[in-house]
């Protein structure tokens, strides 16, 4: 039996969110999803139109989890506010400069 759509979208952020962190790129991802959220459905459509050529190098089982995240909106917001919350932790964890 498949896994519902909630667990992978919530699965698949959180992913993201771990890599995103890894390369230190989270705040440009809040400021690139922030201006792209509303063309996400056009985004995962092309994902769609893609997805031939990406299942080289991806497994189509991710490509189709990406493709539903980035359909339906409220996961993009998920995804907004979960990288908001990362950039929080880390300026409470970096130092205080005066």
């Amino acid at each position: 039996m498949s896994e519902p759509v909630q667990d992978r979208s919530e699965r698949l952020v959180e992913q993201a969110v771990q890599r995103l962190r890894q390369w230190r790129l989270v705040m440009p991802s809040v400021l690139l999803l922030e201006v792209a959220q509303p063309l996400s459905f056009i985004a995962s459509q092309g994902l769609l139109l893609c997805q031939p050529l990406l299942g080289f190098f991806v497994n189509e089982s991710q490509i189709a989890d990406w493709v539903d995240l980035l359909a339906d909106r409220t996961h993009v917001e998920q995804l907004i506010s979960r990288l908001d919350q990362e950039v929080a932790t880390r300026d409470e964890r970096s130092p205080q400069e005066d």
